[in-house]
């Protein structure tokens, strides 16, 4: 049974290197921060393990028990098994990870026990949902972000509250009041 996993895995690395071999980056192996082949930007998939850093990303990245870091990533970000995304700069998709970690922009959808975003137009579903500059919409059990539009959880948070909170405690600074139960509003509504 081992002896047949490690057949099927050396014969995806030899198809993601014979990819690779044909000219452009369409495939990339990423292991404990090595990278075959070495390239600054990937179009098609991406595997890591471990630890995975490639400058620009557009297609599929699979993080296996690993912290996958992309600058720029257009496309889907999938860990089927305990998976980090870090997107440094900017973020264009799906990311459904373990926990996703993006500081730059963000349009799209991210799931993950833990989302930390920066600026997001789009929607966090997770258990903590934190964006330090703005959401569009968070779903989660505790939800934080500096300007939002709407937030759904047991705890909701923000500064600038310029839609609707749902939850058992909401807190905008800009709140119809400052903390109400079950729904919260921008006074200005």
């Amino acid at each position: 049974m081992q002896k047949s996993a490690i057949t099927r895995f050396t014969l995806l690395l030899s198809l993601l290197l014979s990819f690779s071999a044909i000219g452009a980056t369409h495939a990339q192996f990423n292991f404990a921060g090595k990278q075959f082949p070495q390239a600054e930007t990937l179009k098609g998939a991406r595997l890591s393990i471990l630890y995975g850093y490639t400058h620009n990303v557009s297609g599929i990245d699979v993080p296996l028990l690993s912290l996958s870091q992309v600058d720029n990533f257009y496309g889907v970000q999938f860990s089927p098994f305990l998976g980090i995304g870090h997107i440094r700069q900017h973020f264009r998709g799906v990311a459904l990870n373990l926990a996703n970690w993006h500081e730059g922009d963000d349009q799209g959808v991210n799931i993950g026990l833990l989302n930390v975003t920066h600026s997001l137009k789009g929607a966090n579903l997770g258990l903590v949902n934190i964006s330090t500059e703005q959401s569009s919409v968070d779903l989660g059990l505790v939800n934080y972000s500096a300007k939002t539009y709407f937030q759904l959880g047991l705890v909701n948070a923000t500064q600038n509250l310029q839609g609707l909170q749902i939850g058992l405690v909401n807190y905008a600074a800009n709140g119809a009041l400052p903390v109400l139960p079950i729904i919260n509003f921008n006074k200005n509504f």
